[in-house]
Parts: C-alpha cells; structure tokens; sequence
C-alpha cells in the first residue's frame, strides 16, 4: 500500500474570552465574549451565569439582512435575536448572542450601547 502524503495545513483552533462589567440602573452586567476564526458568542447578563436562551444571526446570500433564529430557551426571547442581527450586520460574521437580563427597552438601549462601546475600543475580540 503506498503512503500518501498530505500538504494541508490543520485548521487553528482558538477560542479568546474576554469579559467586563458596567453599572447599568444600579445593577452590574456582565458581558463575556467569546471569539472564534469568523464568529463570536456574546453573553449578557447579572452575576449569577446562566444560558437561559441562545440565538444566532447570520448574513446569506439571499437576504442583504442577517438570518436570525432561537437555538434553544423561548422562543419570545427577541431580545437576543434582535441583537445578534444587529451585530452579525455591523461585524459580517456570525455572532451567537445570549442575553439573561430582564426584559426592559431602556436596559437593552444601553446594555447595546456599552457593548458598541466595547467594539469601537477592542475590536480584537469580536
């Protein structure tokens, strides 16, 4: 049997986590981002770490506007799916988003806000 050689070169594999907290209406959130090759998770929320729901959004070749959908939690969860549009349309990549706050308008303008915020400061990590 003859050996056969391959000239591909293996797929890096790296996953950076970078976190940070803003007071927001007297309540800390926290933001952890994780960062793939062309993708990001970003989850949202108080102290206690939970992944009560998670939705991804995604540019096509069909829409100009990113595809979203709930992977699992409720399916009323629009916060996160509204958010993940958002950013999968300003960073054209796919971003998976977790948001575990109350639901309260005020609250996601700023918690968008902060986490706009953090793109312009460190876009390395998205």
């Amino acid at each position: 049997m003859a050996s056969t050689e391959s000239n591909t070169t293996p797929a890096e594999c790296r996953f950076d986590v970078n976190n940070f907290v803003e007071t927001i209406f007297d309540q800390q959130v926290h933001f952890q981002v994780l960062r793939m090759k062309d993708s990001f998770i970003v989850w949202i929320g108080s102290e206690e770490a939970k992944l009560e729901g998670l939705a991804v959004a995604l540019k096509t070749n069909i829409d100009k506007e990113p595809s979203t959908t709930s992977l699992f939690g409720e399916n009323v969860d629009l916060l996160s799916g509204t958010l993940a549009k958002k950013l999968a349309k300003a960073t054209e990549k796919q971003v998976f988003v977790s948001y575990n706050l109350h639901v309260d308008q005020q609250l996601m303008s700023l918690v968008e806000k902060r986490l706009h915020e953090e793109m312009r400061t460190h876009p390395e990590w998205f």
